[in-house]
């Protein structure tokens, strides 16, 4: 490829593939939302969270909500262009504390697929101030997201 050139995996990841995953309305006092939901621990997601300090001096919040997952490229590009997978990896600590069948279940959940796309380095798009976007959020909104 040419040196003015970027490329980027893109695809996306079928979260239905997870363990009891599935959406649901959280109902707060003042408002519900359609949301994502998925047990942590059978789905060996990686949680953490602390407080940090900025280098201001301002102390924040780091949230980490994580799940491992491993990308392949494939020997050669499928019909619709894609030349990545992705599937879950699992951690050290799943390993240890479920059986043999249930790791080897979780080592073949295929999530997607991912394909290449090119952009250019002079691409428009990085060099236009973009408007900075402002959390729309209710008085009667309730619930912490």
């Amino acid at each position: 490829m040419a040196d003015n050139v970027n490329v980027k995996l893109v695809g996306s990841m079928n979260l239905a593939k997870l363990l009891e995953a599935g959406i649901m309305t959280i109902q707060g006092t003042t408002c519900a939302k359609r949301c994502f939901v998925s047990p942590l621990e059978e789905n060996d997601f990686y949680v953490k969270v602390e407080e940090k300090t900025a280098r201001d001096g301002t102390k924040y919040v780091d949230r980490k909500y994580c799940i491992g997952v491993e990308i392949y490229e494939l020997r050669e590009p499928d019909q619709y262009g894609n030349t990545h997978y992705m599937k879950l990896s699992t951690s050290k600590q799943f390993i240890n504390s479920h059986t043999q069948e249930e790791v080897d279940a979780r080592n073949h959940i295929y999530l997607g697929n991912l394909k290449p796309v090119v952009i250019p380095s002079g691409n428009q798009a990085s060099t236009v101030d973009a408007p900075v976007a402002q959390a729309v959020t209710r008085e009667d909104d309730d619930l912490p997201f």
